[in-house]
């Protein structure tokens, strides 16, 4: 378990990623390591930017708009809505941030303290 101050905020995020930054470090209390788990925070909180980004213009622009011969169709940011949603489900999943994947984490987590402490101490 990671004990240190959380890594420093890179400096090319936006203001969500920032955010989700400092959020993500905060709420993992020592779970997660600056050295093995850096780049996969850095990847979520970038997606939170492109998420950010993206949901701006689609509500700027609308959420359909017309289409090359007048029909009305969804505005067409809005597949990389979902696939940036995607993303960020499956960096959720593995960083234990969905109730299942806590609890999956949750159980291993147990078990292994009971591998390290050995059958004697239970």
């Amino acid at each position: 378990m990671y004990e240190g101050r959380a890594p420093r905020v890179p400096s090319h995020l936006k203001a969500t990623g920032k955010d989700v930054w400092r959020n993500v470090w905060s709420a993992g209390l020592g779970a997660y390591s600056p050295e093995t788990d850096r780049n996969l925070i850095t990847r979520y909180c970038e997606l939170h930017d492109r998420r950010d980004v993206l949901l701006t213009e689609v509500t700027r622009d609308g959420l359909t708009q017309e289409g090359s011969t007048g029909q009305i169709v969804a505005h067409p940011l809005l597949r990389f809505v979902e696939s940036t949603e995607k993303e960020l489900r499956a960096i959720e999943t593995a960083i234990g941030f969905t109730p299942e994947a806590r609890l999956r984490l949750g159980l291993v987590a147990a078990e292994a303290r009971k591998v390290a402490a050995g059958p004697e101490d239970f």
